[in-house]
């Protein structure tokens, strides 16, 4: 009796906490063909295209950055919400925080975007549908190196 006494009063001591108490949903993010271990990967969650796929220019997208441990990174991101997200990566191998770019303006480090869509990245073809729990792999490109 005294257990269950226990464990009912366990559980509307759960149920009183508030949602924002609750552990934040994520989703689990793999990013492969990194060709160094030197630097950071910058991940970048797009929820809108309001300047993508600059991570740097953008107001609105959520961005976590993780020291790069090997040529195959797997970390966690926040997820605010089940629904259609762009997800870009860049490996910032001199760890500036900055996507270095070539004389003609183009990636001088690697990048990589959901889907993995050829040619130039665009916003509608890179959403993916991200569940909590769920996972998305991102190959990593080098247009020069």
């Amino acid at each position: 009796m005294k257990a269950l006494a226990t464990t009912l009063l366990a559980m509307s001591a759960l149920a009183a906490i508030p949602a924002s108490a609750q552990p934040p949903a994520t989703f689990n993010l793999t990013v492969t063909g990194l060709h160094s271990t030197r630097g950071q990967i910058v991940a970048c969650l797009w929820r809108d295209k309001d300047r993508f796929p600059s991570c740097e220019k953008s107001g609105t997208a959520l961005k976590r950055t993780f020291p790069v441990t090997g040529t195959e990174m797997h970390v966690t991101l926040p997820l605010p919400a089940e629904g259609r997200y762009a997800v870009t990566v860049v490996h910032d191998e001199d760890g500036n925080g900055k996507m270095k770019h070539n004389f003609i303006g183009m990636p001088a480090e690697g990048v990589g975007i959901s889907n993995n869509p050829g040619g130039m990245p665009g916003y509608d073809k890179s959403l993916t549908q991200i569940a909590p729990g769920g996972s998305v792999t991102i190959r990593m490109k080098y247009l020069f190196g």
